[in-house]
């Protein structure tokens, strides 16, 4: 029983720096448009690198559709939730009871005592 315990605690902490490199390599994933050095580019620079080289811009153009398209698949979900959320809520204020409104009471006159004079 040992050994199984000592084999088992020996793999969990071998595996443990496999998993810190997948996560390095998803993290260093470089996209076309943010390479290293150009945030230093000027606007013209940067119009005059995609226009030398086409394959560039046409990978830009192509990741910019993609994120184009998953903003509008994000909105047109956020809009069906809301009038689903809007739709649900109607439906519960129609099949509410009506709330019943209490009658009005009169207010009873309290007396004020008076102290008298006498000690």
């Amino acid at each position: 029983m040992r050994k199984l315990l000592v084999l088992l605690s020996a793999l969990l902490l071998g595996s443990a720096p496999a998993w810190a490199q997948d996560d390095a390599k998803a993290a260093a994933i470089i996209t076309p448009t943010s390479l290293p050095g150009e945030e230093e580019l000027s606007a013209q620079e940067r119009a005059e690198r995609d226009f030398l080289m086409p394959t560039r811009r046409k990978r830009a153009a192509a990741i910019e559709a993609v994120e184009e398209k998953a903003r509008a698949a994000e909105a047109a979900i956020e809009a069906t939730a809301k009038a689903a959320r809007l739709a649900a809520q109607v439906e519960a204020e129609k099949n509410a009871p009506p709330v019943p409104v209490p009658a009005p009471t009169e207010e009873r006159k309290k007396g004020v005592k008076h102290k008298t004079g006498r000690r």
